[in-house]
């Protein structure tokens, strides 16, 4: 249509007639001036309204031809004007199966306005020949016979109210099929719905539901006030937000649950409440099963600090002492009172020895055992001087052997032994088993362990037991149930460490008034059980010269000392960088480093790296007021000769030496 032409209705322009509805001003309210002064009645003005509002429109003659269409409408229906007005009847729009209901609304329009309603949907074709699904909103111009109708494409929205339709039905059948409750209440509470795996997890029965059940009665009392709660926040339309409770089952027991829930509303009025519940039970016993874990390696990371600072004291206070002794005659007035001081020494290095244990500071010397045979040997010394109790060992056959630091798992054993011993103040039965065991995968779940392979060692009394609390707390370092100065409270904190930095696991069984049971699961080694050495106690002497290098100066005064009465030539340096410099000018007669582990600047890792770098076939002594960590490990793995820990004694000290410097 040429659009420098009339736009006519019903032999009138647009213009001529008057289309309040597309104008914004309320009726009787005063208008800006330059509203007044726009063009009303020109062509332009109405055109601009009719083209430009977000719907596709179309003015209708009364005859159903189409007069006037807009670029909207073009775009949405695939026609463009010139095919369209004037030339189309609206019908052709519209599908067989609505137009005769259109047709008839749109004659009563013209008669009654009010009789008909609006707004409706239908469904039309487009010039592709695809069915959409279409919005009309139609009014009377005023004035004409004409009106003017807006479309609305909804046809996603069609296809979305499908897909919901279908999503509900999937809905239902996967509530029935879910393995945690799915519920549906009503504003009283009353359950509406529920899936078919509640009925078992709560002890209710379906008759149950029909005759009446309430949200109240699977949640216990306590929650009670806090669902009034819940449910006036849904009338208020707020979310809900996941939250922990207290369900209670038909027969009164309860388990802690996680609990989602939303509104349901109809109209726009709250109506009920839809949620999921899941049974917390398992994973409530994993989260304490963890902050244990984790309360104990925060506390095991300060103790291992602790008592690396205090080995260093140590060292200076035996190495001292060593000295001392090793040149006084056993006559002397104060030998006695050294020795002492010695045994005093050697104690508190025990005690570090538990700290660092349970700090998991690593295994010193790891040798392949025979359990059994370790176990009876240690039972059997203890049996010895506790002869108020009775020992029944029962040591399986054929048993895999362990790796273990036996050092280790003798301090393992003797705790466990006076722990049951300190249960039995009356007397009783101290009962030992290892036997080779293949965990079920429920097993291997509750332990945490990727194997089902272990040795396990059982160690129970018939003693007074322990309560929960008390069962909860005995890792815990200095936690003890004795009375003040007869206990450190670091036997069993030493023991977990120990056992986990094994790659083992411990578990705890103990009721009050029968007794306790410790089991212990360590992985099977693959290597020969290697026989017991004895301990040799000489002092071995020698004249090679030793760089020793350690950032404390009172160890570097100490152990030179120590050195020199063993014939050794001493070169030091209190940092790494320090003694890669001596080493760079002296290389050629070094014959062994003693290097500390934990230094600043340069660490005892790098250190060592350099000085390999240096002299590929340098022997070192790694030393450190820890114990073998994986630091250590590597450095060893790297090609370390040996490790010794600090504090030690001169014939320690001297033994490691000629073990390194003798072996080619």
């Amino acid at each position: 249509m040429n659009k420098q032409k009339n736009l006519k209705t019903d032999k009138k322009s647009i213009a001529e007639t008057p289309l309040q509805p597309f104008t914004d001003n309320p009726v009787g309210k005063p208008q800006n001036k330059a509203i007044l002064q726009t063009p009303m009645n020109s062509e332009e003005y109405y055109r601009a309204l009719f083209e430009h509002t977000a719907t596709a429109n179309m003015i209708l003659a009364e005859d159903m031809t189409v007069l006037f269409v807009n670029e909207n409408f073009e775009k949405m229906m695939g026609y463009s004007k010139e095919e369209v007005e004037n030339k189309m009847s609206w019908t052709k729009f519209v599908v067989k199966e609505d137009v005769e209901i259109m047709k008839q609304r749109h004659m009563i329009r013209r008669i009654s306005p009010e009789s008909v309603p609006p707004t409706y949907e239908f469904r039309g074709p487009t010039k592709t020949g695809e069915i959409r699904h279409f919005f009309l909103s139609v009014a009377m111009i005023p004035g004409t016979r004409n009106s003017v109708a807006s479309l609305f494409d909804i046809t996603d929205h069609k296809k979305a109210e499908e897909a919901v339709r279908h999503s509900e039905e999937r809905f239902k059948d996967m509530a029935r099929l879910l393995p945690e409750t799915v519920f549906e209440t009503d504003m009283n509470g009353k359950i509406t719905f529920v899936n078919e795996l509640s009925f078992a997890r709560f002890g209710f029965t379906p008759a149950d539901l029909e005759r009446g059940l309430y949200i109240q009665d699977v949640l216990a009392p306590q929650e009670h006030e806090h669902l009034q709660t819940v449910i006036q926040d849904v009338v208020r339309g707020e979310r809900l937000a996941l939250r922990e409770y207290l369900a209670q089952k038909k027969d009164g027991t309860t388990f802690p649950a996680l609990v989602r829930s939303t509104g349901i509303f109809k109209d726009g009025e709250p109506v009920g409440i839809r949620g999921f519940l899941i049974d917390i039970s398992e994973k409530k016993a994993l989260e304490d099963q963890l902050l244990r874990a984790q309360k104990l390696e925060a506390i095991g990371t300060l103790a291992g600090g602790i008592a690396h600072d205090f080995n260093n004291l140590l060292m200076g206070i035996l190495g001292n002492l060593s000295i001392m002794l090793m040149h006084m005659d056993t006559t002397h007035p104060f030998y006695d009172r050294l020795k002492i001081m010695e045994d005093y020494v050697h104690r508190g290095s025990n005690l570090t020895r538990q700290l660092l244990g349970f700090a998991r500071g690593g295994k010193y010397e790891v040798r392949s055992t025979d359990l059994g045979k370790f176990v009876i040997r240690s039972a059997e010394m203890f049996g010895r001087t506790k002869k108020d109790i009775s020992i029944h060992n029962r040591i399986g056959n054929s048993l895999w052997h362990v790796d273990v630091d036996r050092g280790q798992m003798d301090q393992v054993l003797l705790n466990l032994f006076v722990n049951a011993w300190q249960a039995m103040p009356d007397g009783g039965n101290l009962n030992i088993s290892v036997e080779n065991v293949e965990l079920s995968k429920k097993d291997m779940s509750a332990l945490g362990a990727p194997q089902k392979r272990f040795v396990k060692l059982t160690v129970s009394d018939t003693g007074i037991g322990m309560d929960e609390n008390t069962k909860s707390r005995i890792f815990e370092p200095f936690f003890s149930t004795k009375e003040q100065g007869r206990n450190t409270g670091m036997g069993l904190a030493s023991v977990y460490g120990i056992i986990r930095n094994h790659s083992g696991y411990i578990q705890v069984e103990s009721k009050p008034g029968i007794g306790t049971s410790f089991m212990i699961y360590l992985p099977p080694s693959n290597h020969k059980a290697e026989e017991e050495l004895k301990t040799d106690s000489r002092i071995h002497k020698g004249v090679e010269t030793v760089l020793l290098i350690d950032d404390e100066q009172m160890i570097i005064e100490v152990a030179s000392r120590m050195l020199e009465e063993l014939g050794y030539k001493v070169l030091s340096a209190t940092s790494g960088k320090k003694g890669i410099d001596i080493f760079q000018n002296s290389k050629e007669k070094i014959d062994l480093v003693i290097l500390d582990m934990i230094m600043p600047g340069l660490s005892g890792k790098e250190t060592f790296d350099i000085l390999r770098l240096k002299n590929p076939i340098l022997k070192v002594l790694l030393s450190s007021g820890f114990s073998v960590d994986s630091q250590a490990k590597d450095i060893m793995a790297a090609g370390c000769k040996g490790f010794i820990q600090k504090p030690f004694t001169m014939a320690q000290l001297s033994r490691k030496l000629r073990e390194i410097l003798d072996h080619d």
